[in-house]
């Protein structure tokens, strides 16, 4: 290769690299407007942050930048649907302080990922901690939130860790509607439930058991995203996840999907979703 090739080389690669380096630490925002069948009209046009997948990323000092973005939009609820850290991380501190600064904005709900059910006894001591703080810790229960009279549940399904792996992601235990009954019962007849699972795979038994809106994560939005094709990759090594990124829909049971906040990423921003409800 003469000189003026490798020179044209060089500069392609390090373009190729600063453009990565730059994707990684964008942060987008998507607003949804999501109609859910039997809301209570005093929950009509409130808005729910959901955030997802954090792992090691800070997005500024004290997570300013993030925290920032999350003031803008003024949100009614937050929900945190898991992987708030990474298994191989031992100092928490900075996410209770980011989950400290995230309910100053508005009431958190936070649900269990696979990288806390990797690190339990970090997860415990880290459920508690956010528990005292105030923040809706919902390790496979149910929270109502009451709201002029009227009122929604608010469930949160802490998987087991035998679905997300095992020795070579087979024999995975499946996630059915009975299997979610045993871990978090049966949703209340006539209220509108929503439900925080981490993973949005089993959309289908989500639906069937009887969740009116989920909220989930875990996919990164397929890590690498392709042009008419969407996500390529799920963490069980699992190629173009039927659900990866955005709002789907199951009969009567829809579920918004967020792309998450950390890990590496390509044509893949980062992402905080805003869902605003309305009442039909």
């Amino acid at each position: 290769m003469n000189l003026p090739a490798k020179i044209g080389t060089g500069v392609l690669v390090s373009a190729a690299a600063g453009w990565v380096f730059i994707q990684n630490r964008w942060l987008t925002t998507d607003k949804y407007e999501v109609t859910v069948p039997g809301l209570p009209k005093e929950f009509d046009g409130k808005k729910i942050l959901h955030l997802s997948d954090l792992h090691k990323k800070r997005y500024g000092d004290g997570f300013n930048n993030l925290i920032n973005s999350c003031r803008f939009l003024d949100p009614d609820y937050i929900f945190f649907t898991g992987d708030l850290f990474s298994r191989d991380e031992t100092n928490l501190d900075p996410k209770i302080l980011l989950m400290q600064r995230l309910m100053k904005i508005a009431p958190v709900y936070y649900v269990l990922g696979n990288h806390e059910g990797d690190a339990p006894d970090r997860a415990l001591v880290l459920s508690t901690k956010l528990s005292e703080e105030g923040i809706h810790v919902l390790n496979s229960r149910t929270e109502r939130i009451e709201l002029d009279g009227a009122h929604i549940n608010v469930t949160g399904a802490v998987l087991p860790q035998t679905h997300y792996h095992c020795e070579g992601y087979s024999n995975r235990t499946v996630i059915t509607p009975e299997l979610l009954k045993g871990l978090v019962g049966s949703p209340e007849k006539g209220t509108v439930t929503f439900l925080l699972a981490h993973d949005p795979l089993p959309f289908r038994a989500y639906a069937e058991w009887g969740a009116d809106l989920t909220f989930s994560g875990h996919v990164h939005g397929g890590i690498v995203r392709l042009p008419f094709i969407g996500g390529v990759l799920s963490p069980e090594r699992k190629f173009f996840p039927e659900y990866s990124k955005g709002v789907y829909r199951l009969g009567d049971s829809q579920m918004v999907v967020s792309a998450g906040l950390g890990k590496f990423r390509l044509h893949n921003p980062s992402q905080i979703i805003l869902v605003t409800l309305k009442s039909r």
